[in-house]
């Protein structure tokens, strides 16, 4: 498994890792939010909550480790922190 050596939120609207066998990934904070897999946000009046937050502007306000696999980022506007995105998730969402 691919694991980051760095991770940062640039400007609140975007995540770049910096992975320990290749180029960084950029993933914005819309596509993160769009890909939450959480218990509340695949129950109907989460897709639906969901589907409204992503019409406006979406913000990454906080990123933590969630022990050595997967990261957990709080979203604006709505507050949203209860998704985990294993680091393998997060390698296949980049291109890069």
């Amino acid at each position: 498994m691919d694991v980051p050596v760095r991770i940062s939120v640039e400007g609140g609207s975007q995540v770049v890792i910096e992975w320990e066998t290749g180029s960084p990934s950029t993933i914005s904070a819309r596509d993160l939010r769009a890909a939450c897999v959480c218990a509340t946000c695949r129950e109907t009046s989460g897709e639906e909550a969901t589907r409204l937050v992503l019409e406006g502007d979406v913000g990454i306000v906080e990123a933590a480790l969630v022990g050595g696999y997967a990261v957990t980022f709080t979203f604006s506007p709505d507050g949203h922190g209860t998704g985990i995105y294993p680091y393998d998730v997060l390698r296949s969402m980049s291109p890069s």
